[in-house]
């Protein structure tokens, strides 16, 4: 399973979450590629956040 391991990952993963936000928005199709992208790396980081 993958996972967030450290901070550096962590500011890295939060960052590339604000640039999909610029490009996803409630009208972006489920099946789109950044909003799965979007949905995957939040679940990382709120597992992170969760560890810590």
């Amino acid at each position: 399973m993958v996972q967030i391991k450290n901070k550096i990952q962590y500011k890295a993963a939060c960052e590339r979450i604000n640039e999909l936000l610029k490009v996803v928005n409630n009208d972006t199709p489920a099946d789109d590629k950044n909003l799965l992208e979007l949905d995957l790396i939040s679940d990382l980081v709120a597992d992170y956040e969760e560890e810590h």
